[in-house]
């Protein structure tokens, strides 16, 4: 049976009813004033990073980075376009999975539309998270498989993205005959991992029934009003569906991280740069770890930079090694947020359709 046969839920739990009405709000959310100022800003800052420090890092002045790029075989930009919409699909299909009664051609679009957001915004993943439960529940799901499912797909990403890749990158460098020349990055992504895997622990023991009945029974004494039957159900509905496919839900995240370094391969590749095989995953690695810098959304710019400065340290031709991030940028960075853009204006356009003929007719 897949995910999508899965019997949802007719009506939500009566703790979930205020997400219910933030779901069927007529208008998807909204980004605020000040989001809007602050994605202004981290735009700038992005841009100034590109700017200024990818050549300060690498050595190398824009017009030979240029040139670089324009030098490149014909088929690297399709190829990075490819791979980008290719992750993107593999990540929709865990929440697919995870999301009782949804189907991939539903979840697609909303998951473009909230890792675009998430991308696009310092502190949109919030935001995100709110527009996908919300073009969810213009689907028909329930408010109860949505959160369920949510939490489900978000758990198998921190466990993949945050720490398996990470893990592997670690291996990969301890096992590697050259020493990636950023031993302050290495200490970066082991404080990542620590802070992943505690996050992790922290989450499992919160999972724990005993645990989560503990607690919510000292926030009904200390006077919070918590519906403790319904947090519990909701609790126990995760713990099902993560027990019961584990791999349907981990494999195509996985599946997706290994598109994306197959996408650092190739744009290595088409800049003329040759690195050992396991000095790529460690890299792939770094990037990931980069990518959770809270400095800029994504880690873009920052994830670009190092990496550039690390293939440098390694021998690599400045420009070469700048023109190659730059390159795998187009599919780690530029498809989520095209893709998220055209999701989030065909969302809106929705949603003012389907609210002009109901002010007509009460009119």
């Amino acid at each position: 049976m897949s995910a999508a046969d899965d019997p949802a839920p007719e009506t939500p739990a009566p703790f979930l009813a205020e997400l219910a009405e933030e779901f069927e709000t007529p208008t998807p959310p909204r980004v605020s004033p000040a989001r809007a100022v602050a994605a202004a800003l981290s735009v700038l800052l992005v841009l100034a990073m590109l700017a200024w420090a990818l050549p300060w890092a690498t050595g190398a002045t824009w017009p030979l980075i240029l040139e670089a790029l324009t030098t490149m075989p014909a088929w690297a930009l399709p190829a990075m376009l490819v791979l980008g919409a290719a992750a993107l699909v593999l990540e929709a299909v865990t929440v697919r999975t995870a999301v009782a009664g949804s189907r991939l051609g539903t979840v697609l679009p909303a998951h473009a539309a909230a890792t675009g957001l998430g991308l696009a915004l310092p502190g949109g993943t919030v935001l995100g998270l709110g527009l996908l439960g919300w073009l969810l529940r213009r689907a028909g799901v329930a408010v109860g498989a949505i959160v369920t499912g949510i939490l489900a797909a978000s758990l198998v990403d921190l466990v993949v993205s945050s720490i398996l890749v990470p893990l592997l990158g670690l291996g990969a460098y301890a096992l590697s005959a050259t020493a990636l020349p950023l031993p302050g990055g290495i200490w970066a992504a082991v404080l990542a991992v620590a802070g992943s895997v505690l996050a992790l622990a922290l989450t499992g023991l919160g999972l724990r029934r005993s645990v989560l009945a503990a607690v919510l029974e000292r926030l009904a004494q200390l006077g919070d009003a918590i519906p403790t039957a319904g947090v519990l159900a909701q609790r126990d509905a995760l713990v099902d569906l993560l027990r019961r496919r584990p791999l349907s839900l981990a494999l195509p995240t996985l599946a997706a991280r290994i598109m994306q370094w197959t996408a650092l391969l190739l744009a290595l590749r088409a800049a003329g740069v040759e690195v050992p095989l396991l000095l790529t995953i460690a890299l792939f690695a770094l990037g990931r770890v980069l990518a959770l810098v809270p400095i800029t959304p994504g880690g873009a710019g920052i994830t670009e930079t190092v990496g550039a400065a690390a293939l440098v340290g390694l021998g690599v031709v400045a420009a070469d090694a700048a023109a190659a991030m730059l390159l795998l940028a187009v599919a780690t960075l530029v498809v989520p947020l095209v893709g998220g853009g055209i999701a989030v204006a065909a969302a809106m356009a929705r949603s003012s359709g389907s609210a002009q003929p109901s002010s007509s007719r009460s009119s």
